[in-house]
C-alpha cells in the first residue's frame, strides 16, 4: 500500500492515528453495556426506565378527556402526547421522556383550572336558585301598588 508521500507501508499495518478508538469499542446498538460502564446514547438500556419502552407514558387518554375541561390548554396537551410516540418511535428516548414531563403538565393544569371552574359554575347556580326562591313577589291590586 502506499501512502500519499510515496513510502510504502508493510500489508497489514495501518498509519499512525487511524484504527479502532482508545478506551475500547462501544457496544453496538441494542446490546447492553458491559457491566461499571454507562449504556451509548440512544440505545434501550440508555433511557428512562430501566430499557422499557412502555414505561413512558404518552397520557393521551386524560389528554383527550381535558377537552372537556379546559380546551385551549388540552390541545396543547394532546399535540405533546403525539410528539411522546413520535419520539419513541424514534428512538430519541430523552426527547420522549421530557414531552411525556410537559403532557403530564399540561393536563395536570388543564383538570385543576376546569375542576375550579366547574365548581365555581355549581357554587353560582346555586346562589342564583336561592336568590330567585327568595325573591319576594309583591301583586298589585286595582290602585294600591
Amino acid at each position: 500500500m502506499t501512502n500519499p508521500y510515496g513510502q510504502q507501508q508493510p500489508y497489514g499495518q495501518q498509519q499512525p492515528g487511524y484504527g479502532p478508538p482508545s478506551g475500547g469499542m462501544p457496544a453496538p446498538y441494542g446490546q447492553p453495556a458491559p457491566y461499571g460502564q454507562p449504556a451509548p446514547y440512544g440505545a434501550p438500556g440508555g433511557m428512562p426506565g430501566g430499557g422499557d419502552i412502555n414505561a413512558i407514558k404518552d397520557y393521551k387518554g386524560w389528554a383527550i378527556g381535558c377537552i372537556f375541561l379546559f380546551w385551549i390548554i388540552a390541545i396543547f396537551a394532546i399535540m405533546k402526547s403525539n410528539e411522546v410516540n413520535t419520539y419513541k418511535m424514534q428512538g430519541n428516548y430523552a426527547a420522549a421522556a421530557d414531552a411525556s414531563k410537559s403532557t403530564k403538565t399540561l393536563c395536570l393544569i388543564a383538570t385543576i383550572i376546569g375542576g375550579v371552574g366547574c365548581l365555581l359554575s355549581i357554587v353560582w347556580i346555586i346562589f342564583a336558585v336561592v336568590l330567585a326562591t327568595s325573591a319576594s313577589t309583591y301583586s298589585c291590586y286595582g290602585s294600591y301598588c
